[in-house]
């Protein structure tokens, strides 16, 4: 249960960096024609939570199932 927990853990972490990058995008680029310059370092910082927060998850999966990158990459596609 504790890999299962684990698991869990890192997946609610991807969605909350995802949703706090996004509103950080969001007040970058309210629209398509506007860019909040003053709002580029809590987007860059909140982009780079993501992929920390993406890599810990592809990591666990990786480990647990010991597959590499490529052939968890290869199992999203159809």
């Amino acid at each position: 249960m504790i890999m299962q927990d684990d698991a869990r853990s890192l997946v609610d972490a991807v969605r909350a960096a995802a949703k706090r990058h996004h509103l950080t995008w969001d007040v970058l680029v309210p629209d398509r024609f506007t860019v909040n310059a003053a709002a580029e370092a809590a987007e860059e910082v909140a982009y780079v939570e993501m992929a920390q927060a993406k890599r810990a998850l592809r990591d666990h999966i990786c480990a647990t199932y010991g597959i590499s990158i490529n052939e968890l990459a290869s199992l999203a596609m159809p």
